[in-house]
């Protein structure tokens, strides 16, 4: 898919990629923002048995341009999504917010690459993670700011829950900064599901599941909250809370 979005343009685009069986999807969007232009991109993967994934994003951004997407990806046995952006000439903002949930034997991959490639761009990333059972989720998030990229701000956090013992997280927020003149922060954590918040439920009558979905809920609702298509948002969420409590 090409989509070039004309100066002084909103626009809103929803992708839903269904995987089932043993099928495989290997999709590239190429996205090119005009001046001034704005795009809310929601990204929604759900997959299912031993479904594959592959997917890039390359987005190219004008001067002024707002680029924001929601990445959700569930249920595949194996997925790598790879989001390329460069903002091309500075003064424009990028705004990524991710979300994968692993369960059973699967592994879930994102890779995210941001080049600012003049002054005064801004970035806010956040990236979370939930893995459960066997699962293996990856994360890195690539910042590069060279030196012609003066005053940019960029922020990068990726936070994770691990739900089983088994379960493994891998990530890694990286910085590339040549220029001297930025203000840039990145940061990871890695937790399971805090005891004290579920005693406290349990300890107002609320049973051990309800307990576990209220508060993964909460954990979901900061990335699904945000996608641009108001009615696909808690069918998401509650496909996503039925499949953690099997």
């Amino acid at each position: 898919i090409l989509l070039k979005i004309e100066k002084n343009t909103d626009f809103k685009l929803v992708q839903v990629v269904i995987g089932s069986k043993n099928s495989s999807h290997s999709n590239l969007v190429e996205v090119i923002l005009g001046e001034n232009s704005n795009l809310e991109h929601g990204f929604i993967s759900l997959g299912d048995n031993e479904a594959s994934l592959i997917a890039n994003l390359a987005i190219t951004q004008d001067i002024k341009s707002n680029y924001s997407l929601i990445s959700i990806h569930e249920g595949w046995l194996f997925s790598r999504f790879e989001p390329h952006i460069i903002q091309t000439q500075g003064k424009a903002k990028t705004t990524l917010k991710g979300l994968q949930v692993g369960n059973k034997d699967q592994q879930l991959s994102t890779y995210s690459n941001v080049i600012f490639e003049g002054p005064e761009g801004e970035l806010n990333q956040l990236n979370k993670a939930a893995a459960k059972k066997n699962s293996h989720i990856l994360f890195n998030g690539q910042i590069e700011v060279p030196r012609i990229a003066q005053k940019t701000q960029a922020a990068q956090l990726s936070r994770n829950l691990i739900l089983s013992k088994r379960a493994q997280i891998d990530t890694k927020p990286e910085l590339k900064i040549i220029a001297d003149d930025v203000r840039c922060t990145h940061g990871a954590t890695v937790s399971q599901l805090q005891e004290e918040e579920l005693f406290y439920l349990r300890s107002r009558g609320i049973g051990s599941d309800q307990a576990y979905s209220l508060l993964l809920e909460g954990y979901y609702k900061e990335i699904l909250s945000q996608i641009p298509l108001y009615s696909t948002r808690w069918k998401i969420l509650n496909n996503l809370l039925s499949r953690e409590i099997e």
